[in-house]
């Protein structure tokens, strides 16, 4: 839906769904039972990973998308919108990403690893604009001043809470994909209402499993840090002769300099498992001149 306000004004109201059905996917096709016998063979002992490429993936997603446009009138333009949606898939990719290996834990229960799209964000806000100030007369510091800004505000993407790198704990053979690992059992809620970077979620959750057995942890069951950025300008536009001018610009980005924590380490028995390591870059401020002609 999409109605015309006063003015230079539209606003608009969007459902935006999508389908996908058989997405390239793959699996190890030579992978053993979970088993705590010794030795456990794999279907073909012979062989290690057995890499089956497949048409077997599916994903959704459904999104309620607003937006508001002003096209420039008075110095004035401006976009706003605001996204509320969610996005499932059984693997969002063939490579490991931050916080999912986009890789079954069990092959041969590829339907277990449905879960939240490594990429699904709930909710994102987005406001850019650019003002032309209304400075007038013939003081050259006054004339020619235009602010922009783009501000960014999100909820945080889900990750995968796992083992130790090279823990084979379902006694299945350790996958030679780089980052395949087993996870944990879950045996209560793992999200927190006072989280903060020393402790983001609930490690008391989650729990090693029986040794032979695959963890109950879903996919991509808690949710990271959110993201914050507010990046504003100054630009100041000096006309020094017809086709010459001079452009000083003051950027600085992320002004309120709030922290854009990473994700925290999520590798039960790791010394800083639910803790946040690292952050996102700080503010920033830089000065530009340009010579245009």
């Amino acid at each position: 839906m999409q109605r015309e306000l006063a003015g230079s004004n539209v606003a608009e109201l969007a459902y935006v769904g999508t389908k996908g059905t058989k997405l390239i996917d793959n699996r190890d096709a030579n992978q053993a039972n979970a088993s705590p016998s010794q030795p456990n063979p794999r279907p073909v002992p012979q062989f290690a990973d057995i890499d089956a490429y497949e048409s077997r993936g599916s994903s959704s997603y459904n999104g309620l998308q607003a937006r508001f446009t002003r096209r420039l009138s008075a110095g004035l333009s401006a976009l706003v919108s605001y996204t509320w949606s969610k996005s499932i898939d059984d693997a969002s990719g063939f490579f490991s990403s931050n916080g999912d290996t986009n890789f079954p834990q069990n092959s041969n229960n590829t339907r277990a690893d449905r879960g939240l799209s490594n990429f699904d964000v709930r909710h994102r806000f987005t406001l850019a604009y650019s003002y032309d100030l209304p400075f007038r007369g013939r003081n050259l510091l006054l004339r020619g001043w235009q602010t922009n800004g783009v501000w960014t505000f999100q909820t945080g993407g889900p990750f995968t809470i796992t083992l130790l790198p090279g823990m084979d704990n379902s006694n299945t053979g350790i996958a030679a994909v780089v980052g395949v690992v087993d996870r944990p059992n879950v045996i209560g809620n793992p999200n927190l209402s006072d989280r903060g970077p020393a402790r983001w979620f609930n490690t008391g959750a989650f729990v090693m499993p029986p040794f032979g057995t695959f963890g109950n942890a879903g996919r991509n069951v808690v949710e990271g840090p959110g993201f914050s950025s507010v990046d504003v300008s100054a630009i100041k536009n000096t006309l020094l002769r017809e086709g010459l001018n001079v452009q000083f610009r003051a950027e600085i980005f992320n002004l309120l300099d709030r922290p854009n924590f990473k994700l925290p380490d999520h590798a039960l028995a790791s010394p800083s498992f639910g803790s946040i390591l690292s952050a996102g870059t700080p503010r920033r401020v830089q000065f530009g001149l340009k010579l245009i002609f």
